[in-house]
């Protein structure tokens, strides 16, 4: 019998086995890392359009109804404002006013703060809007848009 007539032994395909679970073990640990990093991805996608979503609502309302609790004139309260404080909600009374809703396990939240205690003799208002979720790991995340919106009919003078 000839040696290269001997085909080959046991050991060769069990190490082809082993070499080729260990690459496929690998693979579907980073596929459930991919998924995990999609997952997250996509929740910050709808946490971001909703805060976007609020902040265009804020925008598109006329500014004497910017404490209203129906932004899209539909009829639906969509949460209350309610007189908070700075540093906490510590100092009632102090001209910012907070709403919260909850949508998809998402927390928006969004503040109104006229320059001025009064928002009809305000020059501007300064509006927040954050949006705040968990992640799959249990970790707070969160979005926050702002921006300023004049008052199209104040006619004070300088603060």
């Amino acid at each position: 019998m000839l040696l290269s007539e001997r085909g080959m032994s046991l050991v060769e395909p069990l190490v082809a086995m082993v070499v080729l679970s260990v690459s496929l073990l690998g693979s579907v640990g980073m596929l459930a890392l991919a998924q995990d990093g999609i997952a997250g991805g996509a929740r910050k996608l709808e946490a971001m359009a909703l805060a976007e979503s609020r902040l265009e609502r804020l925008r598109a309302v006329p500014y004497q109804s910017l404490l209203k609790a129906d932004l899209d004139g539909d009829g639906l309260v969509v949460g209350r404002l309610k007189v908070s404080g700075s540093e906490g909600y510590a100092v009632a009374g102090d001209g910012e006013y907070t709403a919260r809703q909850t949508i998809n396990g998402v927390l928006v939240t969004w503040t109104v703060r006229p320059d001025r205690p009064s928002l009809a003799h305000s020059r501007t208002a300064t509006l927040t809007v954050t949006a705040a979720w968990s992640d799959q790991g249990g970790r707070h995340r969160t979005v926050r848009l702002g921006m300023r919106r004049a008052n199209p009919v104040f006619s004070g003078g300088a603060v």
